[in-house]
C-alpha cells in the first residue's frame, strides 16, 4: 500500500501548534500509528499557498492508496466552508483543497471555525488478537486494515462552526484528547477507528471545555469498511 501523511501547521502565535505536529508525528511513527516510515510524513509549517497547493499536486500525481492530512492552526468559516490560514502573510485556502487527495484519506482539522464579519477568501474488533495475526508486523497490519476499508473521506473538525479551537502549550485539546483515544486500545482489540477515536476525543474535549463541540463527516458503512487510525502494537 501506497502511503502518505501531510502535516500542517500554521504556528504564527500558537505555541501549542508545533507539538501538536510533533505528537501526530510520533503516533504515526509508532506501531500503534501504522508504523509509517519517516519518508512518507511531509511537515509543512507556516506554508507560502502557491507552495502548499504544488506540493499537493504532487502528492495526488504519485496516486497514494491512503492519505492522512493534519491542519492545526487558525481558521475560520465562509459559506460553511472552513477557512485555513497558512502563513503570517494571511494567505488562506478552503478545506476542499485538501481533499479527495486519495481513495481513502482521514482530515484532521484542528483550528476556529468562527463565522468572519468579513470575506474570507464503530471499531474493527476481535475478541482475541490470533497469533497469526501478531506475527506480522504493524506496518503490514494497518495497511491491510486501511485496504479493507471501502474509498472515502473522513473529516474530523476540532470545534463546531462558529467556535474556536482551544489551544494550550501542550497543544490543541482535541488533538491531544484524538491521539490518546487512537493509542488506548483494550485487550483483544486489533485497530481503532477514526470514527470511534473521534467519539472518545470528543467526549474528553467536551468535559474539558464544553464550549469547544468537536464535530466530524464520517460515512455510514459497517464498522469493519470505516478507516482505522491506529493498530495493535
Amino acid at each position: 500500500m501506497k502511503r502518505k501523511a501531510l502535516l500542517i501547521g500554521n504556528t504564527n502565535g500558537l505555541a501549542g501548534v508545533q507539538i501538536d505536529i510533533q505528537k501526530t508525528k510520533a503516533f504515526l511513527l509508532s506501531n500503534v500509528g501504522g508504523a509509517w516510515l519517516d519518508s512518507e510524513i511531509d511537515v509543512i509549517t507556516n506554508p507560502r499557498r502557491a507552495d502548499l497547493l504544488a506540493h499537493l499536486t504532487r502528492i495526488r500525481q504519485s496516486s497514494q492508496d491512503y492519505v492522512f492530512i493534519l491542519f492545526s492552526g487558525h481558521g475560520g468559516l465562509e459559506k460553511r466552508r472552513t477557512i485555513l490560514e497558512l502563513n503570517d502573510a494571511g494567505e488562506t485556502v478552503g478545506e476542499d483543497v485538501l481533499f479527495k487527495i486519495a481513495p481513502r484519506q482521514i482530515s484532521v482539522f484542528d483550528c476556529c471555525r468562527a463565522i468572519s464579519a468579513e470575506p474570507l477568501m464503530k471499531s474493527f474488533a476481535a475478541d482475541s488478537i490470533t497469533e497469526s495475526y501478531k506475527a506480522i508486523g504493524a506496518r503490514e497490519r494497518f495497511d491491510a486494515q486501511i485496504m479493507k476499508a471501502i474509498p472515502q473521506q473522513v473529516v474530523l473538525y476540532a470545534c463546531s462552526m462558529g467556535q474556536i479551537s482551544n489551544d494550550t502549550r501542550n497543544g490543541g485539546i482535541y488533538l491531544q484528547n484524538l491521539l490518546q483515544a487512537a493509542k488506548s486500545l483494550k485487550p483483544g482489540e486489533i485497530s481503532k477507528t477514526a470514527e470511534r477515536a473521534h467519539s472518545e476525543a470528543t467526549a474528553a474535549t467536551t468535559a474539558a471545555n464544553n464550549a469547544q463541540t468537536p464535530e466530524a463527516s464520517l460515512p455510514r458503512c459497517l464498522s469493519s469498511q470505516q478507516l482505522i487510525l491506529s493498530v495493535h502494537p
